[in-house]
């Protein structure tokens, strides 16, 4: 592919949807264009602040990987002149594909991405519960009203058995079993025919068991102090679901230093 070094190409960058651990976004680059998205399993969010971070600072070379689930993607970034660099969109390993590839400037792609992603983020379209990671404490001070410090405080008044419901009431989960597959590798073809098709079998009964919160069986005779770590922990554990970065943890004081200059 050539590249017009004395052109910067025009970059655009629409992240448009969130779903089930994934951002999907589209970038542009004169008529160059690419599909992409990012994945809560191999969260790039901070390694991709840390590259826009570089790049703001006029480090001359820097790149950036990240997994999709399906394909390691490479965006790299290379001084051609001041500031004009060279963009290249490919597969991360030495013979991988090329998507995309062109002349840009640096604030304009720091700008396309950062801003590109916060008013996403900020947009009705972004549901956070299909990115962010979200902490109990957080599902309680939803519910109860109640800041981090009050939640420890009535907490550690409760016992063995009230402290277990209310974790499980901000976390259920379940264990689920299908007593007319008698054995283990009926179960794993089943369990990977519904995943595959995403076709949900409802002529097979399948029975839904509470998996308790395991409080260990003496907290009740615990020292106060103890209780209080051991409650603190459980208040900082992550309910089930997706394990994305906070947004709010992608802001850079140095990217936006770097945009606000004339």
């Amino acid at each position: 592919m050539q590249v017009n070094e004395t052109k910067v190409l025009n970059l655009t960058v629409d992240f448009y949807e969130v779903d089930a651990g994934f951002i999907l976004f589209k970038f542009k680059l004169g008529d160059q264009t690419f599909d992409s998205r990012f994945s809560t399993v191999f969260d790039p969010i901070i390694d991709f602040k840390n590259w826009l971070e570089a790049i703001s600072v006029g480090v001359k070379q820097c790149s950036f990987e990240y997994d999709t689930e399906g394909n390691v993607i490479m965006l790299d970034l290379n001084r051609i002149f001041w500031d004009e660099e060279e963009l290249t969109v490919s597969e991360a390993y030495s013979d991988g594909a090329i998507f995309i590839k062109g002349v840009v400037s640096r604030k304009q792609i720091v700008e396309a991405f950062y801003n590109g992603l916060l008013s996403f983020t900020t947009s009705d379209k972004f549901k956070s519960e299909e990115w962010e990671i979200e902490y109990i404490y957080e599902r309680l001070s939803t519910a109860l009203n109640w800041d981090k410090e009050k939640q420890v405080t009535e907490l550690c008044k409760l016992n063995r058995i009230e402290l277990k419901e209310v974790l499980f009431n901000a976390d259920p989960s379940y264990n689920v079993s299908f007593p007319s597959l008698k054995n283990q590798e009926d179960r794993i073809k089943f369990f990977v025919n519904e995943i595959t098709t995403g076709i949900k079998d409802e002529t097979i009964e399948r029975i839904k068991t509470p998996s308790e919160w395991q409080v260990p069986d003496d907290y009740n005779f615990w020292e106060a102090d103890k209780k209080e770590i051991y409650v603190r922990e459980c208040l900082d554990h992550p309910v089930d679901g997706n394990r994305g970065t906070k947004i709010k943890d992608f802001r850079s004081p140095l990217i936006e230093k770097f945009l606000g200059e004339e």
